[in-house]
């Protein structure tokens, strides 16, 4: 099995939610969808969250392996108007990637970032963020809890 099939566990549909996350009051409701495009090389990721069905944000990732440096990349462009730029390892049954953002708002300045998917079942996901100010520890940011949607 290669390091990317690890994650094929994410392949199809995602339902979820979160409440008084990510810097946001009340419950987000979000989806996300996971398949193997534009090749068996990547996975792609496209999800959105909606605030009482109005939407938050949208976002499309892609996840491949770098057999060379041995790490996962990722890169995910937000609707905000930034880019996330991700590396990092399996660890667990949690992908953990260091990130940082072209395009960040200034409200980023000083601050570093983790963001991870971990595998809590073949029914539920979760996903999320990390966060520390430059010489602190990560604290939770936001996690949002998925399950599967029956095909």
């Amino acid at each position: 099995m290669s390091e990317l099939e690890k994650l094929d566990f994410l392949l199809g549909s995602w339902k979820g939610r979160s409440v008084d996350q990510f810097g946001e009051k009340g419950t987000l409701e979000s989806t996300l969808e996971c398949t193997r495009e534009p090749s068996e090389h990547f996975l792609q990721l496209r999800g959105e969250n909606r605030k009482d069905g109005a939407l938050v944000n949208r976002a499309i990732q892609f996840i491949t392996y770098d057999t060379k440096a041995k790490k996962f990349i990722g890169k995910r462009i937000w609707s905000y108007g930034f880019i996330e730029n991700g590396e990092g390892t399996w660890q667990g049954d949690t992908l953990m990637l260091q990130i940082r953002f072209d395009n960040a708002p200034p409200e980023f300045e000083g601050t570093l970032w983790r963001s991870f998917i971990r595998r809590y079942g073949d029914k539920e996901i979760g996903h999320g963020l990390y966060t520390a100010k430059e010489g602190g520890e990560y604290r939770l940011y936001g996690e949002t809890r998925q399950n599967r949607v029956p095909t």
